[in-house]
């Protein structure tokens, strides 16, 4: 009697055993299907990055092209959700912080103040890279050239019916460079 029943406990533990690799196997099966589509993301915006950097980098460098006036962010209001870094979040433009910083930039730019004597009115330099140091608020003189992007990235089958209920995700990029009005 004795033996029928470790027989009967040992087919037991044998069936609970291959249940539970059989359910860390599909979890490990997730994970890895969810590491594949982050790193797909990743690279597809690093891809839509270089090219538009590519492409607004060579438009600034021609010249006689429109300057586009950028809208400085200086802070972001929480969304509807009231948490802070999320997708809803909205960008607070303007305020004092961003001139400052730009103008901090640009005396730190060079060695010494007196190095600004050497960017003369005849170089080949933009009139806005001339005059970046005598402004008062030298990030409304530069102008700038934009470029923004948006790609859609197919979500797995897998993780569309038991994680993200979504067929794609988008994937934005905005680059802004300033102009550079033929400068090589």
């Amino acid at each position: 009697m004795h033996a029928k029943v470790r027989s009967q406990r040992r087919r037991s533990a044998a069936g609970q055993a291959a249940v539970e690799f059989i359910a860390s196997l599909l979890l490990v099966l997730l994970v890895l299907t969810g590491i594949i589509h982050i790193a797909r993301l990743a690279r597809t915006s690093l891809f839509l990055h270089a090219v538009l950097r590519g492409d607004t980098g060579r438009r600034a460098m021609r010249s006689g092209v429109l300057a586009h006036a950028s809208t400085h962010i200086s802070d972001w209001n929480p969304g509807a959700d009231n948490i802070r870094h999320t997708a809803d979040d909205q960008p607070v433009h303007g305020g004092l912080v961003v001139p400052n910083t730009v103008q901090m930039l640009t005396d730190f730019s060079v060695r010494s103040a007196s190095d600004w004597s050497f960017v003369a009115q005849d170089s080949r330099l933009p009139l806005s890279m001339i005059r970046l140091r005598e402004s008062p608020n030298s990030a409304t003189i530069v102008g700038f050239v934009h470029g923004e992007e948006t790609l859609h990235v197919p979500v797995d089958h897998v993780l569309r019916e038991l994680v993200y209920d979504k067929d794609d995700v988008a994937i934005k990029e905005e680059v802004w460079m300033p102009l550079m009005g033929g400068l090589y």
